[in-house]
């Protein structure tokens, strides 16, 4: 040491034993020739051992969730195991201050096991701050204040390590890092782990072998449809993480599975009560992770009649009103996540197989998003980067085949995608707002929009329509196909109406609905036969499949509702179109016995009166049934000039025709794409022609929902051709 230069005797050593990182300390190995034992461990006797080097490279910092104790043995009660053990509640039904897991590794990261507490964060001598902000660069101010947070957790684990190597004095021993998220059944001084955690359990609302029923339940019947869930957590041993990690989306599949155990019905109102007060937390702003987006998802596919105060016995749309609230919190809570970023592709398979969970929660949020919209015919949530950015199945290795003759998962989402984005430019272009869309009605010009929309989505047909899949996957691409078709060809409709009825004159003497009637009278002399035709035959087609293609009791039952919706939308898009003339005699009796039959495999899919195919279709009983016998008004009634053998009724807006069915005015104030306004009107001209104000259609039990009367209108009077069938808040009336 003594022939060295005084500026080799100050060169920065880039080695440090264990001992003397954790005391933020400079490491004297100088004196034993840069090799262990350093001068402080070779003083107070300890054994010394290098630690590795971090330098160079990318080093993804991940949040721990919980302490290492420097001592070896198991800790009094870490941070983790503080968090799972949640507060018991002194009722299930007053809310109760749930803790959430916050800063939660993934659960596709597995654990990582050191030698030191500090070895694989810190550089040699680099402190914990200058690391932690030299790694991400902010971008915002929530950037910035998370990298501010990561700082002073990082600064609190160091403090915790030094004290403890200060108090104890012997090497510290590996540990797991992740340990809390490893904890077996059973219990570690006292604090139960795992299942026994978790809240319905601790609190004796349910048994671990009921919840794994549940789970092996929405496996076998849910999962396909919608594969958010890790796989590895329908294997029983695999409860306990499933409980401590993801408790929203283990609560979604309890929710979503109870909901035909008729047998157990306190079972789904427990299940029920539980999200009602997760999803409370997730919109108060409680800390959670990605499996909190993946269980408001999963809800707005089948939204759970449990999740509602007050169900009513005519389906009126709510379930669409659920599923946009949940929806909207999904999409917000991925952006507060970042996991639009995932929606571009990682420089490294490393960051790709991290990212793989949380890009598959962000496609279906865009997934989830563009067909609420479309279905509710609202603007898009999302207005940022989608998942159209070159991804292809190959991006979502989770749901790649495990083995020879698994389902293909992957080539599933990438049809779903592509045909997503077609909706989305369907409903971007054609309805993207009422001037906007009325304006192009009148011109014309949605004729070219409308042919290369149906000639991209024929071209979708031919690539994924021979889809190998199963039976009951692969009819759900055809009836999304289907009403595709419908929801493309059906804004051509509404065009000629608006232009029938803008070309109405003045002087002309006839009512409005006599008028549209005969315009369509010889649709095959209109500019836009094809696509009236096209409507028609697509809204056909989809309520064939679904009433001869699904088994009821065995796929039907456990689809998601929007394949419910869609025949419901279907089957009124046919009752307007009859309401227009378009069909024959002939046709008109083939359309009423589909919807009957579609209204046999509804009920035949529900398990009780409450379930959305019965209470649905009893809406399209009262829209296509029959009048019963002695309850056709009798007071203000008046015959129309031009149709002696129908009758008006009081409210003004339905006639009764000579067969005893129902003819309501084509022009009149329900839209085929606003269920709650076809329930309103419906409910209310049923309620009032039976003179008690009963509804005789409601099963036993029901308390009649508040009743909707609509204004009396006289279309039999002449039209001052100014009457459109748009609403100018939002919908269009057809």
């Amino acid at each position: 040491m003594a022939n060295q230069s005084p500026a080799a005797s100050m060169k920065r050593v880039s080695r440090a034993c264990v001992f003397c990182r954790a005391r933020k300390s400079r490491c004297d190995l100088e004196a034993s020739g840069g090799q262990p034992p350093c001068g402080r461990c070779q003083k107070e006797n300890r054994e010394c051992v290098l630690g590795t080097s971090n330098r160079g490279g990318s080093r993804i910092r991940k949040k721990t969730v919980s302490h290492i104790n420097t001592t070896g043995h198991p800790p009094a009660l870490t941070t983790a195991q503080s968090i799972t053990a949640e507060p018991t509640s002194a009722s299930f039904l007053q809310p109760s201050p749930i803790q959430h897991l916050s800063h939660v590794v993934g659960p596709d990261s597995p654990p990582n096991i050191t030698s030191a507490p500090n070895a694989a964060e810190d550089d040699d001598s680099a402190s914990t701050a200058d690391s932690t902000i030299g790694n991400t660069i902010p971008r915002n101010p929530s950037d910035a204040w998370q990298l501010l947070k990561d700082v002073a957790n990082r600064e609190a684990d160091h403090l915790q390590a030094t004290s403890g190597a200060n108090k104890h004095g012997d090497s510290l021993r590996p540990s797991l890092r992740n340990g809390a998220r490893q904890e077996p059944r059973g219990s570690i001084n006292g604090i139960h782990a795992g299942i026994s955690t978790y809240r319905l359990v601790r609190e004796g609302y349910l048994t671990p072998d009921i919840i794994q029923m549940l789970v092996r339940r929405y496996a076998e019947h849910y999962h396909a449809y919608l594969p958010l869930v890790p796989r590895r957590y329908f294997d029983p041993a695999q409860l306990d993480v499933f409980a401590v990690n993801d408790k929203h989306l283990l609560t979604a599949v309890l929710t979503i599975s109870s909901k035909d155990l008729v047998e157990q019905p306190n079972v789904h109102v427990c299940c029920s009560r539980y999200m009602h007060d997760l999803i409370s937390g997730v919109a108060a702003g409680h800390d959670c992770e990605v499996e909190a987006v993946e269980a408001l998802l999963l809800l707005a596919e089948w939204e759970p009649q449990g999740l509602r105060n007050r169900i009513e016995a005519v389906g009126r749309g709510e379930e669409d009103r659920s599923a946009w609230m949940h929806v909207g919190m999904a999409l917000r809570t991925g952006y507060f996540l970042s996991l639009d970023r995932t929606a571009f592709r990682q420089e490294s398979a490393e960051e790709a197989r991290i990212d793989g969970r949380r890009r598959l929660a962000w496609a279906n949020c865009y997934v989830s998003d563009r067909l609420i919209s479309v279905r509710i015919g609202k603007a898009f949530w999302s207005r940022g980067p989608g998942p159209m950015t070159g991804l292809s199945s190959q991006d979502f290795p989770s749901l790649q085949p495990f083995s020879l003759g698994d389902e293909d998962y992957a080539k599933i989402m990438q049809a779903t995608l592509d045909l997503t984005q077609l909706y989305s430019n369907v409903h971007d272009v054609l309805y993207s707002g009422m001037r906007t869309s009325g304006q192009m009605m009148l011109m014309g010009d949605y004729v070219k929009y409308v042919d290369d929309f149906r000639t991209a989505i024929a071209r979708w047909n031919t690539t994924w329509g021979k889809l190998e899949c199963s039976p009951h996957i692969k009819v759900t691409l055809q009836l999304s196909y289907e009403y595709l078709c419908l929801y493309t060809n059906a804004f051509v409709f509404q065009a000629a109406i608006s232009q029938a009825i803008a070309n109405k004159p003045k002087t002309d003497a006839h009512s409005l609905r006599d008028h549209l009637r005969s315009v369509f009278s010889n649709v095959g002399a209109m500019p836009d036969a094809r696509f009236i035709w096209a409507s028609v035959a697509a809204a056909k087609a989809y309520l064939i499949l679904l009433s001869t293609q699904v088994d009821p009791s065995r796929y039907l039952r456990y689809m998601p509702l929007r394949y419910y919706l869609y025949g419901i939308y279907s089957a009124v898009f046919l009752y307007k179109a009859r309401s227009f003339g378009v069909m024959t005699d002939t046709e008109e009796r083939q359309v009423r016995n589909l919807v009957i039959q579609t209204m046999e495999v509804l009920k035949r899919a529900s398990v009780s009166a409450q379930d959305p195919g019965s209470r649905y279709a009893r809406l399209l009983e009262l829209l296509w049934m029959k009048t019963p016998k002695g309850n056709v008004p009798t007071q203000h009634q008046m015959q129309s000039p031009a149709a002696s053998n129908t009758t008006l009724s009081s409210s003004g807006s339905v006639r009764v025709d000579a067969q005893g069915y129902m003819q309501y005015s084509p022009a009149n104030d329900f839209s085929w794409l606003d269920l709650e306004a076809v329930g309103d009107y419906v409910s209310g001209d049923q309620l009032m022609g039976t003179g008690n104000g009963m509804n005789l259609l409601a099963p036993s039990g029901y308390q009649a929902a508040s009743t909707f009367v609509p204004q009396a209108q006289d279309w039999s009077q002449p039209s001052n051709g100014m009457n459109w069938p748009v609403d100018w808040t939002g919908n269009l009336l057809f």
